[in-house]
């Protein structure tokens, strides 16, 4: 499936001009923040491109997992010279653990869309299988698997999961922080990192609200 058909489909039902999607990266994981993103396309200029290797190019988008780490940044480049608007958001595995995760990530998804919608550049959005409070039902749309179906969803998802994976490999470069590994899981609960955690205890980049760490503190 061409993503880009999903867009100009709505463009041309809705008379929608700017078409934003979000996504977040490291919502599962057990340390360091949860990143949101939100890309918003002009419509009108996608609708005029006819030049075949910038099409090829904007093919190739879809959900960042099935891409290779070197196609994912290629890809982010090409998407910040493509779209209209872009901002990531970041919270903090603090500020994780004292709001939890849900109220987290809706909190970043608003973020997102207010940063867009104040700046003149959201006319609506597609969020993947979450519906954001505090956005009227009329300008939002949540998508199961929109990273999959949506080219602005997918957008989203690649340019959370490279700013993610690449700030986590910064604070795997830290003393405190090498033990961990973090530039191999980013993170997530793979057997290493529990086990990692276990040997070393727990950092102030883990998330203490979250299992099996939450245990370990009793």
């Amino acid at each position: 499936m061409n993503l880009m058909n999903f867009e100009l489909q709505a463009y041309q039902d809705n008379n929608y001009r700017y078409i934003g999607g979000i996504d977040e990266v490291g919502r599962g994981c057990l340390a360091g923040p949860l990143v949101t993103a939100i890309v918003v396309y002009d419509m009108e200029k996608l609708k005029s491109i006819t030049e075949t290797k910038i099409l090829k190019k904007i093919n190739q988008i879809k959900d960042s997992k099935k891409l290779l780490e070197n196609k994912r940044e290629e890809l982010s480049q090409f998407i910040n010279e493509l779209a209209a608007f872009i901002h990531i958001q970041e919270t903090s595995n603090t500020e994780i653990d004292k709001l939890l995760i849900s109220k987290s990530t809706n909190n970043s998804f608003l973020e997102n869309f207010n940063q867009a919608r104040n700046q003149g550049f959201l006319d609506f959005v597609y969020t993947d299988a979450f519906k954001i409070k505090g956005v009227e039902d009329s300008i939002q749309h949540s998508l199961i698997k929109g990273d999959n179906t949506s080219l602005s969803i997918a957008s989203a998802s690649i340019i959370a999961k490279v700013y993610r994976d690449n700030l986590m490999k910064k604070l795997a470069e830290v003393e405190e922080y090498k033990v961990y590994e973090f530039e191999k899981h980013k993170g997530y609960g793979t057997a290493a990192h529990l086990d990692a955690i276990k040997k070393c205890g727990v950092s102030n980049l883990h998330r203490k609200s979250f299992e099996p760490i939450k245990s370990m503190l009793k």
